[in-house]
């Protein structure tokens, strides 16, 4: 899985995001996230997590259920597809709400360790053959979520025209991924604040998105976009010597630990003020990740 420097390089798609050539193989990329990602804690996940850690992503998943909800007119309940579904953490958001919930992935891992009772509503394997027999049975869903997987996937455009697939019009699709090449990392490159663009992480991404590329991407595959909400905005601390992380990787776990401690102390105020703090930052372009909610195009 292996590719060396002056082997690859990042091209600019149509839609605007960008993308690393050339892609790694089928193969390749399902034993990287079989036997790799969860195991060895890479990526976003960890071999534990501390109550905060725990309480903070179920808090992640409560502002993403929430604003499904408000875009439902207050409905909950219904059939909940999450295609990567990680750890399972938005699963089980879903399944307390009352869903019919099923999750895919290529690993077992995760979802063993921190939500085994939701192994019967998981199936492991490649993702995109399992959404192709999902497909075959016309199987339809109220709500469809991809977390943090369009950065991952060698062909964006063709799992988006796939999980149109299973909606119907009034169908919401969860896209959540990271926020990159956006105007404040142009910024920070800009005024020389950081000395690397951090956020390339081949194999492991391999597609870049910020809120103008995706919103063409959704746009140019049918799908209207309802409204953007940013997360916690982490990337703003790079702006301060004493929290970059980047120039100073010591400063991460620190930075971390502010941006979980803000989030679960804010959300102990009001939670659903903080989803407005964020609906507002998304609507900017601000956030680490963002969050786009979609509906089919009239």
């Amino acid at each position: 899985m292996t590719c060396s420097k002056h082997e690859l390089e990042l091209i600019q798609t149509k839609w605007g995001f960008y993308q690393y050539r050339p892609l790694p193989s089928d193969e390749a990329l399902q034993a990287y996230y079989a036997e790799q990602y969860f195991q060895q804690g890479l990526g976003s996940y960890a071999v534990s997590y501390t109550d905060e850690e725990k309480a903070w992503f179920r808090l992640r998943s409560w502002l993403l259920h929430e604003k499904v909800r408000l875009l439902r007119n207050g409905k909950t309940g219904g059939r909940f597809l999450d295609v990567g579904c990680g750890e399972g953490w938005l699963l089980n958001e879903f399944f307390d709400q009352g869903y019919a919930v099923q999750g895919l992935d290529f690993s077992i891992e995760g979802i063993r360790k921190i939500h085994p009772h939701l192994l019967s509503s998981f199936q492991q394997g490649n993702v995109y053959e399992e959404l192709v027999r999902i497909l075959a049975k016309r199987e339809v869903y109220d709500v469809v979520a991809i977390i943090n997987v369009i950065e991952h996937v060698k062909f964006p455009d063709r799992l988006l025209a796939d999980l149109r697939q299973v909606m119907d019009e009034n169908s919401i699709l969860l896209v959540f991924a990271p926020n990159d090449f956006s105007l404040l990392h142009a910024y920070l490159e800009q005024e020389k604040i950081i000395s690397k663009k951090w956020w390339l992480r081949y194999p492991d991404h391999l597609s870049y998105f910020n809120k103008e590329s995706m919103g063409n991407l959704l746009e140019d595959m049918g799908l209207a976009v309802q409204c953007v909400v940013g997360d916690h905005p982490i990337d703003l601390h790079l702006l301060c010597e004493h929290s970059n992380y980047v120039e100073d990787s010591s400063k991460g776990p620190g930075t971390h630990c502010y941006r979980m401690r803000w989030d679960n102390f804010l959300a102990g105020l009001d939670r659903n003020k903080l989803l407005s703090i964020y609906e507002t930052l998304g609507s900017m372009g601000v956030g680490r990740n963002l969050a786009y909610y979609a509906m089919l195009k009239k």
